[in-house]
């Protein structure tokens, strides 16, 4: 076709598994649907061969992930949220921004929680009160989690574009798991978050359960926080809480991403020394608490400087924090494609094959085919979690992705579908990522 030349048309090419699970369900066509059938009726932008027209000026990945860096859309899709502080079992500290209709500045006040007196919320958040009725409710409606990327969190672009769409014209409920130290949150203890620590996310999910005891969970991650999830939905197999998943932009070989963001002119250039540059800020801003590790106070006050790219900050900071030795075995252990045989919850991923950051080579197309429970979405253009189609903000994903999330609760959820398959499924022979609290006495 004519708009194949376009320079911005986006392409998209599905990796299915050889047997994946259906759903048994008269009303559907051979009396069974499976998540090929989903997205052909709710998301048909996500199905084989499905053509769409990005920004024409943003024709190539650089140029969409440039957009996505430059342009923060703050008074476009702004969102209302009320934070809950999680605290861990280790004593640690996170946040959790739960979107809300409006703010009542009556009803709301001025509560900070004594750990985060330090900090400033952003505008359009407040705290919960301890007693807040909304912490707690009987209701049904389902809920998604979002996980955010490397030093991201919720007053990101591409949270706030999913929030606003799905709790405004889908009836779901939303909240944004922010990382430990992120999105103006204070830590506790000197430790932060990596690429394969599932101990906060499950806590939260836990925490979750018994607040929303009848509400469906749905979670969506975004780059490292779709690596995040994607180990946690693994760890967890048959076990898994969440309903079906979504992963947008995952570095799924760490190993991979670092070498390629490294040895690519503009990764060299300037994606890795922004992305490195962002990790020592985040550092900065919370290093009196970081030193307060005797093992790591050191390093802090003699390597925080010069650092140009992700793996040197991650060699020396990341890697040692949680008990590795170098940043490659921290990538070796922590890559989710690693737990990705071992899903067992329905998990569409989504991936741009011109992605600067994440690099192409290394897409998990064979444990996709593999595994029943996986679909895969490669998209010819799209950058790092950008898909710009105008300058406003509207990312081509966000609309689709709601459509199929509420889908899947409508065709499946509700009403009590079991999946099954024909194959055998999958032997995982990696265990668990590294995620032992760690002492700091």
């Amino acid at each position: 076709m004519l708009r194949d030349i376009l320079p911005n048309c986006l392409r998209v090419k599905q990796v299915l598994p050889l047997h994946p699970v259906v759903w048994q369900d008269e009303s559907f066509a051979g009396g069974s649907v499976s998540m090929q059938q989903l997205i052909e009726k709710y998301s048909p932008e996500f199905s084989e061969g499905a053509a769409s027209m990005l920004h024409p000026m943003l024709i190539n990945g650089h140029f969409q992930t440039a957009y996505a860096a430059y342009k923060p859309f703050k008074t476009i899709d702004v969102v209302n949220y009320k934070r809950l502080v999680l605290k861990y079992p280790d004593n640690g500290v996170g946040t959790l921004d739960i979107a809300v209709k409006s703010l009542n500045p009556e009803i709301d006040g001025n509560y900070v929680p004594e750990s985060q007196k330090t900090r400033s919320l952003p505008e359009s958040y407040s705290y919960f009160k301890p007693d807040d009725p909304r912490l707690s409710s009987n209701d049904d409606k389902p809920m998604v989690i979002i996980l955010h990327g490397l030093t991201g969190g919720s007053a990101e672009s591409y949270a706030r574009t999913l929030v606003n769409r799905i709790t405004t014209l889908y009836n779901f409920e939303a909240c944004v798991f922010n990382a430990r130290g992120c999105c103006q949150s204070s830590i506790t203890t000197p430790q932060l978050y990596n690429a394969g620590w599932t101990n906060d996310i499950r806590h939260c999910v836990n925490d979750l359960r018994l607040r929303f005891p009848n509400r469906k969970l749905y979670m969506v991650g975004f780059s490292l926080g779709a690596s995040v999830m994607t180990n946690y939905i693994g760890e967890e197999g048959a076990n898994s809480y969440i309903k079906c998943a979504v992963a947008l932009g995952n570095p799924w070989d760490l190993t991979h991403s670092s070498y390629y963001i490294n040895n690519t002119k503009m990764g060299a250039r300037f994606y890795s020394p922004a992305l490195a540059q962002n990790l020592v800020d985040l550092s900065k801003s919370h290093m009196e608490m970081l030193k307060k590790d005797p093992k790591m106070r050191e390093r802090y006050e003699s390597k925080m400087v010069n650092i140009n790219t992700v793996e040197q900050f991650d060699n020396f900071f990341t890697a040692p924090m949680f008990g590795y030795n170098t940043a490659t075995e921290y990538y070796r252990n922590a890559s989710s494609c690693n737990r990705l045989l071992s899903i067992r919850t329905p998990f569409l991923a989504i991936n741009s094959l011109d992605d600067p950051i994440v690099g192409f080579e290394a897409m998990p197309e064979e444990e996709v085919r593999a595994n029943p429970f996986t679909l895969l979405v490669e998209t010819t253009k799209g950058g790092h979690v950008a898909w710009f189609e105008d300058t406003k903000g509207k990312r081509w994903y966000t609309d689709p992705l709601c459509r199929f999330l509420s889908g899947f609760h409508k065709e499946i959820v509700l009403k009590g579908l079991e999946p099954s398959t024909d194959g055998d499924l999958p032997q995982n022979n990696f265990g668990p990522v590294m995620t032992t609290q760690l002492d700091y006495d």
